[in-house]
């Protein structure tokens, strides 16, 4: 008897435009530089990772803020460069070598394309480089050159924290924002956005959850 086929669940090329855009970025990278051939060679091999290699379809959160995207650019820029130089000063100050560390990092989005986003920018920062995703639990395992002491590893963790909320302002939708903000101010921090919508949102969110509370307790 022959084994029978799977039969491939047909994805368009828009639904999978998100991380066509993403591997065309990708390659630009790994490249490092851009003109015609790399765009050109780029999206090419994008097409052929998308339409040979089957993966699941990226699910946007609904939301996209142009303004806290070109924040979120700036503040990647920024990133880049200060590290770039922290990373500098590592290598040519007259001190032991740094002890290298690895650390957890549980965002609080549960978005399979936040947490890859986030993942990815950690990564293309100097200093810190992601070594693995748990993906269920929504933790980053970061590698950080510098880190042997308790104060530099909170710091470090800060740092992750700081671009999850920048990414969560640019592209996160209502829900991961409203995680963060409950963080936020069970930690008597100021809120990461606190707009009409979102606050109705947060408000219908938390009684949903005090609803699913009173059902479990009362199977229990």
């Amino acid at each position: 008897m022959t084994p029978e086929k799977t039969a491939r669940p047909g994805v368009s090329l828009i639904t999978q435009l998100p991380l066509l855009l993403f591997l065309i970025a990708l390659w630009l990278v790994l490249w490092g530089q851009f003109d015609v051939i790399s765009v050109s060679t780029g999206i090419i091999f994008s097409l052929l990772v998308v339409r040979f290699f089957y993966l699941p379809p990226v699910e946007l959160t609904g939301r996209f803020n142009l303004w806290f995207t070109i924040i979120l650019l700036f503040r990647f820029v920024w990133w880049l460069v200060s590290a770039s130089f922290q990373m500098a000063w590592l290598a040519v100050r007259p001190q032991k070598v740094p002890t290298a560390s690895i650390i957890a990092v549980r965002l609080h989005t549960h978005s399979d394309w936040l947490i890859t986003v986030a993942a990815e920018i950690n990564m293309l920062v100097p200093g810190s480089v992601v070594v693995e995703v748990d993906r269920l639990r929504g933790i980053l395992y970061l590698h950080i050159l510098d880190g042997d002491t308790d104060e530099k590893v909170e710091k470090a963790r800060r740092s992750s924290y700081r671009i999850e909320d920048a990414i969560a302002l640019a592209l996160g939708g209502r829900e991961d924002i409203w995680r963060i903000n409950k963080d936020r101010v069970e930690h008597g921090r100021k809120r990461l956005l606190s707009s009409k919508k979102q606050r109705d949102y947060e408000e219908r969110a938390e009684l949903v959850r005090k609803e699913l509370e009173r059902e479990w307790e009362a199977e229990l």
